[in-house]
């Protein structure tokens, strides 16, 4: 999966750093998305077989959000999977079998509209029936690929509950307004709902397990796509070390700087041990994800990964020298993405609270068992 996954975004990587950039207002090319779900499955990588998808375990979609983060890939696989991971807790209904379908076979983009973190007051949609629909009311400050997605999984306030609603982005009550950000390879936006018709997908218990796999599935892919940020970061700085020559031998051969590498590869190891922690965390967390121990594990793994992706991009402009520094260098481009993937992971620098939390209360239920 991993070889693969490599070499097909390589043939879809832009050669310059200019055409890399992309126009948060541009649409998506939608024959190169179709090629990643009849090519590879990416869109369906953990959707069952029987609808279309590849059948695998969620070890398989982080290889490939990891590999996403090394490509610096700029479209919208990272909501389509957690859509599809919300989805596959309702395959009860047979209209999110064929949602599923959709998506696997590339026809269908769709992203989650909602905070990926609870660690602060969230203010969602409100929700109103009005006679046979429901319309949704609401702003939705920042919506990774939202500008380029067929449809949005919004969570919203509905009759003193969280529910979760199907709304179409082509509906004349949905206003996109694309932003501009830090991140120069990743679309983003801002969502207006103004009495937008949303379709009831899961409401109470079967919406508390959706917005679980949601949330602990954006988390991992954002953790194991810093994992590959850091990755080939540090891969692209071995290399120039290797060709670089200053007082007549190559820079890598300096004492100082193999043991900077060397500092980096433990730090880039040690965020792959702390994601590998956080999916067998989630692999045993309960219905709506709130055991302490996994909790914990997620924490861990958001300020671990989130922190090394950004460290060792940012050395990576700096032990590149002065070529680091270059907009034709991809570099900054990587120092931006983990800066947004890290700023996305622990929006509110509350990850160390929740895993001191996590661990004082899993303590207290083992002295009182």
């Amino acid at each position: 999966m991993r070889e693969v996954t490599r070499a097909h975004l390589a043939t879809l990587a832009p050669a310059t750093t200019d055409e890399r950039v992309l126009d948060p207002a541009a649409p998506l090319d939608r024959a190169a998305w179709r090629s990643l779900a009849t090519g590879l499955g990416l869109p369906g990588v953990r959707v069952p077989e029987d609808l279309g998808g590849a059948g695998l375990d969620r070890t398989a979609e982080l290889v490939v959000h990891e590999e996403l983060g090394r490509a610096l890939y700029d479209g919208p696989l990272l909501g389509t999977l957690q859509v599809a991971a919300a989805l596959l807790e309702l395959t009860d209904d047979p209209v999110n079998r064929q949602r599923l379908r959709a998506i696997a076979g590339g026809e269908l983009v769709a992203v989650p509209a909602m905070p990926v973190e609870e660690t602060f007051p969230l203010l969602y949609p409100d929700a109103e029936r009005t006679g046979d629909r429901i319309v949704l009311t609401g702003s939705l400050p920042c919506v990774v690929d939202a500008q380029v997605a067929d449809a949005l999984l919004v969570l919203a306030e509905h009759e003193g509950f969280h529910a979760y609603f199907w709304v179409r982005t082509d509906d004349p009550g949905v206003r996109v307004l694309p932003l501009p950000t830090l991140d120069l390879t990743r679309r983003m936006a801002s969502v207006v709902l103004t009495r937008a018709v949303g379709e009831l997908v899961a409401e109470q218990d079967r919406a508390r397990a959706a917005v679980a796999a949601v949330r602990q599935g954006t988390a991992l892919a954002l953790a194991a796509e810093c994992v590959g940020v850091a990755d080939r970061c540090l891969e692209m700085t071995v290399e120039h070390l290797k060709v670089r020559r200053q007082f007549g031998r190559e820079i890598g051969s300096f004492q100082a700087l193999k043991h900077r590498c060397a500092d980096l590869l433990v730090e880039l190891e040690t965020a792959r041990s702390a994601l590998a922690i956080a999916v067998r965390a989630v692999e045993t967390n309960d219905l709506r994800g709130r055991r302490p121990e996994s909790l914990a594990g997620l924490a861990v793994a958001r300020t671990r990964c989130g922190r090394a992706a950004f460290h060792i991009a940012r050395e990576t402009v700096h032990l590149h020298g002065g070529t680091g520094y270059t907009w034709e260098h991809p570099a900054h481009l990587y120092l931006r993405r983990a800066t947004s993937d890290q700023a996305l992971l622990d929006s509110t620098g509350q990850q160390a609270r929740l895993l001191a939390t996590s661990v004082l209360a899993t303590l207290h239920a083992e002295a009182t068992a």
